[in-house]
């Protein structure tokens, strides 16, 4: 990529606003005593895509678009990779990984995939032409490393037109979770170069969903026209025996392989890039710049953040399509490292008077939550 600190743009312009500002735009010139519903917060307010807020590269988009939100500009951004090893607090918390594949010398690599069923498992896989996945991960990840590799940035206009990443997308994703899944949730970096007609559709977006003879059907017609092909998909679903010989069985009978990740950390982002682009041949390069620079970011965020800090820590309120508190894990890794008090990230439903109590600093909302505005701030 062009230079280690890129910013990567965002799949659309996210709305960033100051709720009192809005407050009297949309008021017609209210006054503070006339606000309704949490607009009386005087909250920050930001939406970010619900793909980009799990334990993949794009997370750091993220972490950037929240702090930029709350906190405005950064302090510095011109670190560089050498400065991120040197803060050794900051590296073991948040950069130490464990590398997933061991080469073997021999064109195969041992594995180590996860599953809660099973625990931890060792299988052997080659390099492989293409893969089969459930989960955006996967395919998420292959995408930031063909960007890498072809000096393009991930979801900006040249990302989603270069035919070079449009080749080698449609080369090495035969297929995987439902297609409909990646139109309805932003997933256009494989829209924009996959066509449903060309892709190998399971009809499912759960491991625990998966028909065992789409799946063998899926991955053998896969091998027949790519090659060798691996089955990827979330082991943390993968929690009793039925769901592990469901999905372990079909690639098995076929001659194909499997391997499942369960990424929770922002250490775990990195040992997924390393396997994912080992796995399909990327070059150590390509891979070792991509984790580089997802680093580098993560550092810049968290130095600002660092010189930012309050002397008590803001509440942020993450509220789902549902209407209720966002509670994942991997949500609220985000809003800690990004300094934010998570007591209201509890899952539960939080009507106006109880926020209004509460005084969140941060109101957060998905980009593809259709609500109307009234709703989300309760003033109807």
């Amino acid at each position: 990529m062009e230079g280690k600190n890129m910013k990567i743009a965002a799949v659309a312009v996210v709305a960033v606003i100051v709720i009192a500002a809005a407050a009297v735009v949309i008021g017609g010139g209210v006054t503070e005593s006339e606000k309704k519903g949490l607009y009386k917060l005087d909250a920050e307010f930001v939406e970010v895509s619900m793909g980009q807020c799990s334990a993949t590269p794009s997370v750091i988009l993220t972490l950037e678009t929240v702090y930029e939100a709350y906190y405005g500009d950064y302090t510095d951004k011109e670190y560089t990779i050498d400065d991120v090893k040197a803060d050794e607090a900051f590296w073991n918390e948040f950069c130490a990984w464990t590398p997933l594949v061991t080469d073997n010398g021999d064109g195969t690599f041992d594995v180590v995939s996860q599953t809660k069923a099973k625990g931890s498992e060792t299988v052997t896989i080659p390099k492989v032409a293409s893969m089969v996945t459930l989960g955006t991960m996967y395919s998420e990840t292959l995408y930031f490393l063909l960007c890498e590799q072809y000096g393009v940035e991930p979801y900006s206009d040249a990302g989603l037109s270069n035919d070079s990443v449009g080749e080698a997308m449609k080369k090495h994703i035969a297929g995987g979770m439902q297609y409909s899944y990646y139109e309805q949730n932003e997933g256009v970096y494989m829209t924009a170069y996959i066509d449903e007609s060309e892709y190998m559709d399971l009809g499912v977006t759960s491991v625990q969903k998966v028909d065992p003879e789409v799946l063998t059907k899926v991955l053998a017609d896969a091998k027949a026209d790519n090659g060798d092909v691996i089955y990827m998909a979330s082991g943390t679903r993968i929690n009793d025996d039925k769901y592990y010989q469901a999905n372990t069985n079909p690639a098995k009978s076929t001659g194909t392989y499997y391997a499942f990740f369960s990424p929770s950390t922002f250490g775990d982002v990195c040992s997924c890039i390393d396997a994912i682009g080992k796995l399909m041949g990327f070059d150590e390069t390509v891979i070792n710049g991509l984790i580089d620079d997802f680093q580098i970011r993560l550092y810049t965020v968290y130095k600002s953040v660092e010189e930012n800090a309050e002397s008590e820590k803001p509440k942020v309120y993450w509220e789902s399509n549902t209407g209720k508190a966002v509670s994942s894990s991997m949500a609220k890794t985000i809003m800690e490292f990004l300094g934010f008090d998570t007591k209201l990230m509890d899952g539960a439903e939080h009507d106006m008077e109880s926020l209004l109590s509460e005084k969140p600093s941060l109101l957060c909302f998905y980009t593809n939550d259709d609500r109307p505005m009234d709703e989300k701030m309760r003033t109807v």
